[in-house]
């Protein structure tokens, strides 16, 4: 099976079947649902269940949150992509599957990520990701990424309530052996109705600019790496942080040191 469509719900009877409705007009049809519900208590199940379609499979038990529903569609799942989508979002046309399975070859890389219509979102979200503007993440209803990417990199985290896929975005793109590309084509349509618009997850925002940092180590040059680190100062208070910048500061010019010892060896062998 080429892909696993993720939808994690809590009662979603009023917008679960818009979700389920683009995915079956798909002219691409080699694909699996995997409704993953947190025990809803509206009649999700029975909208669900009315498809009648082997492919669409419903879950339903106590979880604890979305990622939690995430990460156990993405043990259930038998594609070889996943695909997350929220309950109150959907498909933008019915070719956006033919275009990523049919008419494009994207076997070589592991994530693959392109656009969501989301007007209510600045332009940082949008576009190739870049090394400058990782304090904006991709949306995830817009990136599809190859299963065994969650075995290497592990699930989402359920420390962070709102922002796990922010981080494990971070993990894909500051990895230096994953292989992703950006296409410039609409994936989805992104509700702003949805959780991540709407509560601010605290703790993925004080750890985001160390997460950055150490994940970053190898991929990032030195001035972005203190880049980072500058903004993590200024966003920082009380001397308590500022003693952890202090031990950071002395680590990353250390990194640095090492990186240009080691460069000069390299030139010289050459």
């Amino acid at each position: 099976m080429k892909l696993s469509i993720i939808i994690p719900t809590f009662n979603s009877s009023k917008v679960i079947g818009r979700a389920l409705d683009s995915i079956v007009a798909q002219t691409f049809g080699d694909w699996e649902v995997l409704v993953m519900d947190g025990a809803s208590k509206d009649n999700t199940a029975e909208i669900v269940q009315s498809y009648n379609d082997e492919r669409i499979k419903f879950y339903s038990e106590p979880d604890k949150g979305i990622y939690d529903a995430m990460n156990k569609g993405i043990k259930k799942s038998q594609g070889e992509w996943l695909y997350f989508l929220g309950s109150d979002d959907w498909l933008y046309d019915k070719d956006v599957l033919a275009y990523f399975f049919s008419d494009n070859d994207f076997s070589k890389y592991d994530v693959v990520y392109g656009e969501a219509d989301a007007p209510h979102l600045s332009d940082n979200y949008k576009g190739e990701w870049a090394l400058d503007n990782l304090l904006y993440t991709r949306i995830h209803q817009a990136i599809f990424y190859k299963k065994y990417m969650f075995e290497r990199l592990g699930l989402y985290n359920l420390k962070y309530k709102v922002n796990a896929d922010y981080d494990f975005n971070l993990k894909w793109f500051l990895n230096d052996k994953s292989k992703s590309i950006y296409i410039n084509r609409i994936i989805s349509v992104f509700s702003a109705n949805g959780t991540s618009n709407n509560v601010t997850d605290y703790k993925f925002r004080n750890d985001r600019y160390r997460l950055i940092i150490y994940r970053g180590r190898n991929v990032l040059g030195n001035d972005y790496l203190f880049l980072y680190l500058d903004k993590w100062v200024y966003y920082s208070k009380g001397k308590r942080n500022m003693f952890k910048y202090f031990i950071l500061y002395v680590i990353l010019k250390f990194f640095v040191l090492k990186r240009k010892c080691r460069c000069k060896k390299n030139e010289l062998i050459k």
